[in-house]
């Protein structure tokens, strides 16, 4: 008997829901674009909540449903309460399940009847591709972490061979410029929103300063980086492991991994490669390109070598050589969780996972100790990996840039029952 087709996230999102409230996106127009379609396209009655003149600026307060919450954190849970059973909400819309208001709204999504939560976060397979799920993202997805949950799925999804998404505009620029607008109008607006709690530094000249001391690093690598790519591509630093570093403050790190920071994270990886890495093996840590400003390890690094002098000429750090040239020529990957490991495994690259991450799966990932991984990686299930793969690009994962253009999917428009609850604001 043949299997029933395997719905998106995104459709089971569409199909089952009338009455879906947001919380709040990524930065810029997102979350807006989003609510149009929802609006127009599968006529669902949209919500939305403010936090903060961040917020307001990409969905304005005069938008219909359009609400702004300005107590304090401690009174959420008892407005939220009020607020789904005063406007009949059937599902709660977020990016990110570890922002302080949206850990509060996943827990009481939990332990209400008929309320389900979504979770939208940045693409597990980046570049064109941005995620959502239900209940949960990265290590707190819900999705089984074993090998024959995927085969078995295989046979029922919709498209089994991987097709290249059609690529859409990305980078650093859009970003800047949207997080320029959403944090000017933050900052510009905060009394409007004493009690704000946000996930992150707020200042705006905080991140200024750091970005324009991110343009003047990246200016300053660029010859260096590029011959280091070349060298790389000419075999001259032989075998070796990628170390990908993750952005210093990600909640991955707080959240997903027993680390306190990424330089304690760097430090225990160096010190097992000191003591467990065969001679002949090099070591590239790579720092995040969207960390250049922020921070720096190349001291961190330089004092741990002086303290390991058989390290020396074999441990390398770089900033902005593509990840691709590293997963041609590497032999493996060191990640805490990063979405890195991801890109190394469709490199059929060997890949060990320090802190929690979804596709830390037996047969896809090295499940041996780090010591043992240094001598003997070894490669992923490839039929495991492509099962794995074509489960996310079915069903979590849509084509698409947050801070430029989402593709959304047409599908079966729902006939579901007219809304009609009185839901003017």
């Amino acid at each position: 008997m043949e299997q029933p087709r395997i719905k998106s996230h995104l459709e089971e999102l569409v199909s089952v829901n009338n009455r879906i409230l947001l919380l709040q996106g990524p930065i810029g127009s997102f979350f807006y674009d989003f609510a149009e379609w929802l609006t127009h396209t599968h006529h669902k009655t949209v919500f939305k909540l403010n936090f903060n003149g961040g917020d307001e600026a990409f969905y304005p307060s005069e938008t219909r449903n359009t609400f702004s919450y300005r107590d304090t954190y401690q009174a959420f849970p008892e407005f939220l309460v009020q607020f789904i059973k005063e406007h009949h909400i059937q599902a709660i819309v977020c990016f990110g399940d570890t922002r302080p208001y949206h850990i509060l709204a996943k827990k009481l999504a939990a332990s209400l009847d008929n309320v389900s939560f979504w979770a939208f976060e940045e693409g597990y397979f980046r570049p064109h591709f941005i995620t959502l799920e239900k209940s949960g993202v990265n290590a707190y997805s819900p999705i089984p972490r074993n090998g024959a949950f995927f085969t078995d799925a295989y046979p029922a999804l919709m498209q089994k061979k991987y097709q290249h998404p059609p690529r859409v505009p990305d980078g650093f620029l859009p970003m800047a410029k949207a997080a320029i607008r959403y944090y000017t109008a933050a900052n510009f607006t905060n009394r409007q929103y004493p009690h704000y709690i946000h996930h992150r530094i707020f200042g705006l000249k905080h991140y200024l300063k750091l970005w324009i001391l991110s343009g003047l690093k990246r200016a300053n690598y660029v010859l260096e980086d590029r011959n280091f790519a070349k060298q790389v591509e000419n075999g001259k630093y032989g075998k070796f492991f990628i170390l990908p570093l993750q952005v210093f403050n990600d909640s991955q790190i707080r959240i997903h991994s027993d680390f306190s920071s990424v330089r304690n994270f760097m430090l225990h990886i160096l010190t097992s490669f000191a003591t467990h890495a065969p001679e002949h093996i090099n070591l590239i840590v790579k720092h995040h390109p969207m960390d250049r400003g922020f921070i720096d390890y190349k001291k961190d690094i330089a004092h741990f070598i002086k303290k390991h002098p058989k390290l020396k000429g074999r441990v390398f750090y770089v900033h902005d050589v593509p990840m691709p040239v590293f997963l041609r020529h590497g032999i493996g990957m060191v990640t805490l969780n990063s979405t890195s490991g991801l890109s190394a495994l469709i490199h059929n690259m060997p890949v060990k996972v320090i802190g929690r991450a979804h596709y830390d799966i037996p047969g896809l990932t090295f499940q041996g100790s780090l010591a043992d991984f240094w001598a003997s990686p070894s490669p992923p299930d490839a039929q495991l990996f492509r099962a794995y793969r074509m489960y996310h690009v079915n069903v979590t994962q849509i084509n698409g840039s947050f801070y430029s253009r989402v593709n959304f999917p047409d599908f079966p428009k729902q006939k579901t029952a007219p809304d009609k609850t009185n839901n003017m604001k």
